[in-house]
């Protein structure tokens, strides 16, 4: 036999974080997202307890575990002020998730979002890194899920702020 010998062995399934881009990608995505500041928990703590304690109804007791604040914002005009990184242990994503905040110009509400996906996370971690908040986008979220059963999510870009 001619060349290196192949061998195999079983392998089993595992939870890894599995990288969904090239390693120069990476590289390239780690030193922009680095300069995003880490999410501080005691914020995040504090801003639960002020929704629970000005609660006035059911929908405001339950605010704070709802997980479709993208659902509400989708085709809305936002204005991004602000975002912080966690990090993620989910497979297939980029290691981090955004912790978003700013104001819908429909309604002059704030809002909090936290997005994982991909191009969401690349294009809310060039806009940091540029310096170009605040930034006027729209949240799209695609009407047909995938066969995994999610709906892909991405921003369109409205505006950028002046570089700081």
């Amino acid at each position: 036999m001619e060349g290196n010998p192949v061998t195999s062995t079983e392998t089993p399934p595992t939870t890894d974080v599995v990288p969904v881009v090239s390693q120069a990608t990476m590289a390239l995505f780690s030193q922009m997202a680095v300069g995003i500041p880490e999410a501080d928990d005691g914020e995040a703590y504090e801003n639960i307890v002020m929704q629970l304690l000005n609660a006035e109804d059911l929908d405001a007791f339950n605010a704070p575990w709802d997980t479709d604040a993208a659902a509400q914002l989708a085709g809305k005009m936002l204005k991004i002020e602000s975002m912080a990184r966690r990090a993620s242990d989910m497979a297939g994503g980029l290691g981090i998730y955004l912790v978003v905040k700013g104001v819908r110009l429909d309604t002059g509400e704030p809002f909090t979002w936290t997005t994982g996906g991909i191009t969401n996370v690349a294009s809310l971690a060039r806009i940091h890194f540029t310096g170009k908040l605040p930034a006027i986008v729209e949240l799209v979220i695609a009407d047909t899920p995938t066969a995994k059963g999610f709906r892909p999510q991405h921003l369109k870009i409205h505006s950028l702020g002046v570089a700081q």
